[in-house]
């Protein structure tokens, strides 16, 4: 297997030699501070390992070069036999160096004469979209503090560099958003902020008036800027207004007042609060990045109303999310994106409600990115922020595959970008039946294509040895692979495993005589009522229509 194999995302280019660069006690030379404090890891705790012939250690060295012509973010790494040199654009650029050159350590295709070693080799890489993120910005339980950690590390190692704070379930988002933070919560956010700045991460503080706000008082407008103030102390340097899933139509009377009652009229209130608040307070406090913000009317790629004010009123250099032709998609095309930004007269990032299940907590979408443009030269798209599951650790199957998409989407490659982040994410790989039975994407599509077909093809007498072997592997899962991956999964794993015993039971049934299908019958019955029992859904759209035509047809073919 190639170094390339444990990479994610897959650098732009790259050639390797034969030969390995032993890394067993190397020595790291000063460098920016949270690349050098990455690559600590290459450093045993015993005596260093030397150069053949020279009893020295081979030097690590991490620089930040400006002059290296490469787009921001962009690095360059050089691995020889006795020196690695990382040169980052800046220091992101030398930061993500050093997670390939750890991406590259941690492979087992080093050889095996070293514990540490990284295969010769020359890269040259950097991002092709701006923005490359995440948004907890779903329905249902918010991560725990512990999931927002470990995801702000899964992000620095993938390279993603955002992550939007929304949890739509945190009261002092939305419903409570005046009210300041406790101080327990507000640590825990400064927390964040400082983990997400040791990781390239850009922390985006997101807050949510639009249920209860009244958007031409200028007390509310306050209100407002005060809570930001309050995050802004604990370290939040970039924010966010989402104004999605309210009503249309403005509701206050002194709202109707102050910008009327038409059709759209809303937008003029959602542009005058964000133009207060990136004056007032982003301005007043010298922020670098501008605000974002969330329209009312998000999906969808035409002119409206609301869009057509919006684009008047809106302060050019904020950035509208915008989820794509509808609320969840599968496909998304360049066109699409074009036509979007049009619409609002704004530059666009895509809210990816990929791999979210708020609307269905009973599934799991466990599958690659699919379906979005991947040649974006001219579109007016700064990035992508994918909106994860409520399983943080099982969320991140998909998003390794949102990484590899946004680095280079031009490069990307669902299936194998997929079979890189099973490979990567420990309990993958063990649960790897499950992850198949729930990768198909959009939801409303066929949960298993291959699997619809075989028990077709089973129903008409065609052979079935590879129906059965599939649902043998899901039947066959593991219930103590160790990991939060497994942890969350778990209901899954136990749905799975009685749906696979139904379908092997009607497998049986359709292969046994027909004086013996009466008596089975009923066994293949219970097993399906069993399957049937798990709220956790896996292949319920396939497996139960093909134990019911199984019970039919066998039945029908056993006579009186």
């Amino acid at each position: 297997m190639h170094a390339l194999d444990w990479i994610v995302p897959l650098p732009k280019t790259l050639t390797t030699g034969r030969s390995h660069v032993d890394l067993s006690g190397c020595r790291i030379q000063p460098g920016p501070s949270t690349a050098t404090a990455a690559l600590r890891a290459l450093e045993p705790a015993d005596a260093p390992a030397g150069r053949p012939g020279t009893g020295e250690p081979v030097t690590v060295e991490v620089r930040v070069d400006a002059g290296t012509e490469l787009p921001p973010e962009g690095y360059t790494l050089s691995a020889a036999r006795d020196r690695v040199l990382i040169v980052g654009a800046d220091p992101a650029g030398a930061f993500y160096g050093a997670q390939t050159l750890l991406a590259l350590a941690g492979s087992p295709s080093s050889c095996p004469e070293h514990r540490v070693c990284v295969p010769e080799a020359e890269i040259r890489d950097w991002p092709d979209l701006p923005l490359r993120g995440t948004i907890e910005g779903f329905y249902g339980t918010p991560w725990t503090h512990a999931d927002r950690m470990e995801h702000l590390r899964f992000s620095g190692r993938h390279k993603l560099n955002a992550y939007v704070y929304a949890p739509k379930d945190d009261p002092f988002h939305r419903e409570r958003w005046r009210e300041p933070y406790p101080e327990e919560e507000l640590a825990r956010l400064a927390e964040l902020v400082a983990e997400a700045a040791a990781r390239h991460v850009r922390f985006v503080f997101a807050l949510s008036p639009g249920l209860s706000m009244v958007y031409s008082d200028a007390g509310e407008r306050a209100a407002l800027r005060a809570k930001a103030e309050q995050v802004w102390e604990a370290g939040v340097r970039e924010f966010a207004l989402l104004f999605d899933d309210i009503p249309p139509e403005l509701r206050h009377e002194p709202d109707r007042r102050e910008f009327g009652t038409e059709e759209g009229a809303s937008a003029s209130a959602h542009a005058a609060v964000c133009r207060d608040f990136a004056a007032e307070f982003l301005a007043a406090r010298g922020a670098d990045r501008p605000l974002t913000m969330v329209p009312t009317d998000y999906a969808g790629t035409g002119a409206t109303a609301y869009r057509d004010r919006l684009a008047a009123e809106l302060p050019p250099d904020v950035l509208v999310w915008w989820t794509g032709p509808d609320i969840v998609v599968g496909e998304i095309s360049a066109r699409d994106m074009t036509a979007a930004a049009a619409s609002y007269g704004h530059r666009i990032a895509l809210w990816d409600n990929f791999p979210v299940n708020d609307f269905d907590f009973d599934r799991v979408f466990l599958g690659p990115l699919t379906g979005r443009a991947t040649e974006l030269d001219g579109v007016p798209l700064e990035g992508v922020t994918a909106n994860p599951m409520v399983e943080a650790a099982a969320s991140r199957i998909a998003l390794t595959t949102v990484a590899d998409y946004a680095w280079h989407p031009a490069a990307y490659d669902p299936a194998r970008s997929h079979e890189r982040a099973v490979r990567l994410l420990p309990g993958a790989t063990e649960l790897l039946p499950l992850v198949e039975a729930c990768s198909s994407w959009p939801p409303g599509a066929d949960q298993s294509p291959v699997l619809t077909s075989l028990c077709a093809a089973a129903l008409k007498g065609e052979p079935s040895e590879r129906l059965r072997a599939e649902l043998t592997r899901l039947a066959g899962l593991p219930v103590d692979v160790p990991g939060p991956i497994a942890a969350e999964l778990s209901r899954w794993v136990a749905a799975a495993k009685d749906m696979a015993a139904a379908g092997l039971a009607a497998l049986d049934l359709l292969g046994a005589a027909p004086d013996a299908r009466s008596a089975q019958a009923p066994a293949v019955a219970r097993a399906l009522a069993r399957a049937e029992e798990h709220q956790a859904n896996v292949l319920r759209r396939v497996i139960p229509p093909f134990v019911r035509a199984a019970l039919e047809s066998a039945l029908e073919q056993a006579g009186p």
